[in-house]
């Protein structure tokens, strides 16, 4: 049986939605590497459903490019499409920079708490090399800065746009000893940014913080040459 991370459905979330949902978290967070193979029918065993949910599961994730379905030979999770981050690197700067401006300029007091709280979590979980747990603050505190900027919606189109930027991002942080402390570095500057209003510092931050990953993406080639397209 596959070995996957597996949660409770979440409130009134359908069987569909479930399988979708789980699938899809295991292949972000590289619990499926890409290359794997994977069928219809082990995936209905490991969550105990029917297969048609699983199906439409898969379909899903084939529209979004993180599965590759090829008939009589099996579905398979794609690799990571270099080609495609360095085209977001583009639509990522561009947001990322605009929006850290204008949190220099003013940002709520109730979102600096939400920031404050945030980073001191991220503190935590380098201390416990707890990367897991890490990467999600560290997608929170770009959404808590989109928001208290009144920009929610961008960032979430951001996030449905940049799925190989997350799993190389993955990689970067899960396989490199020392990118938990440059990251939370980084993200210390941004909040310090913000909370000083010192837009000079914000920007100069934020840009070298995203293009990181995309910088990294050829070292990350080279060594895990399996992974990527």
């Amino acid at each position: 049986m596959i070995d996957l991370t597996i949660s409770k459905a979440e409130g009134k979330e359908s069987v569909r939605e479930y399988a979708y949902r789980i699938l899809r978290e295991n292949i972000l967070n590289l619990t499926l590497l890409p290359g794997t193979a994977i069928s219809e029918q082990e995936i209905s065993d490991t969550l105990a459903i029917s297969r048609t949910p699983v199906r439409e599961a898969f379909i899903r994730l084939a529209q979004e490019s993180l599965l590759e379905i090829r008939p009589q030979r099996g579905s398979y999770v794609s690799k990571i499409d270099t080609g495609q981050i360095a085209e977001f690197r583009f639509l990522r700067v561009t947001m990322e920079q605009a929006v850290v401006r204008l949190a220099c300029r003013h940002f709520p007091d109730e979102f600096k708490e939400k920031l404050s709280d945030c980073l001191e979590k991220q503190c935590f979980c380098v201390k416990r090399r707890n990367y897991e747990q890490f990467f999600k603050l560290d997608n929170m505190m770009h959404d808590i800065i989109f928001t208290g900027c009144e920009k929610p919606h961008i960032w979430k189109i951001i996030q449905e746009a940049n799925l190989n930027y997350i799993r190389a991002r993955v990689i970067d942080l899960s396989f490199k000893q020392d990118e938990i402390e440059v990251l939370f570095s980084q993200h210390s500057d941004i909040v310090k940014a913000i909370m000083e209003s010192d837009e000079k510092l914000g920007y100069a931050t934020i840009t070298k913080h995203v293009n990181k990953v995309i910088s990294d993406v050829d070292e990350l080639q080279r060594k895990y040459t399996e992974l990527f397209k």
